[in-house]
């Protein structure tokens, strides 16, 4: 028997309440209640190493173009982050 990864149930915005101005991203709903980044940029606190817990309600989306060409093409959200110069801690 094979275990399988939970599926996306939806996506909703990041919500960045610190700068008005800053681009939003895109976070999948997981069916285990997990929130992961649609893009490697959502990985946006702490040097890339973790990620804003402010959310957008569900069925939103953010207004990065890397989150929505991975939602569109149907890919898995980024369950890693990685080492990239942040604004916040």
């Amino acid at each position: 028997m094979t275990s399988m990864a939970p599926s996306v149930i939806g996506y909703c915005a990041g919500e960045d309440r610190n700068e008005e101005h800053a681009l939003s991203h895109t976070y999948a709903m997981m069916e285990n209640g997990d929130l992961w980044p649609m893009c490697g940029y959502g990985w946006n606190r702490s040097d890339g190493t973790r990620f804003s817990i402010f959310r957008g309600s569900p069925g939103t989306e953010g207004d990065c173009k890397l989150c929505a060409r991975n939602v569109a093409a149907a890919k898995p959200p980024v369950v890693d982050g990685f080492s990239h110069k942040t604004k916040w801690l």
